[in-house]
């Protein structure tokens, strides 16, 4: 399990922020227990491609989400799957305390 290292105020409030939205935390959950990809996702959950395409890269890049690409020889012939990895954040006042202002 992956355990979210927040070091400073700044960082914490922006990954509170992220995942302090309905629509990213149930992609998560979508993908907490099967692969999908993106239309998939949109389609179940009833948001835009684009917009679930844009949260899976910020996931990604967080190291929240783990993608893996597939040809098919079927349309869509070029298909990207994403599963939740799974993660904990830890968040305190002993936490809060010792983290950085800046």
């Amino acid at each position: 399990m992956l355990r979210l290292a927040i070091s400073s105020i700044p960082e914490l409030a922006k990954l509170l922020g992220f995942l302090g939205n309905e629509q990213r935390l149930s992609i998560l959950k979508a993908i907490a227990q099967q692969e999908k990809y993106a239309r998939e996702i949109s389609e179940e959950l009833g948001i835009s491609r684009p917009l679930v395409n844009i949260y899976l890269k910020q996931f990604e890049k967080l190291g929240l989400v783990n993608g893996r690409s597939e040809v098919s020889e079927e349309s869509p012939y070029f298909r990207r799957y994403y599963k939740s990895v799974p993660f904990e954040l830890v968040v305190s006042l002993e936490v809060i305390q010792n983290m950085k202002e800046e």
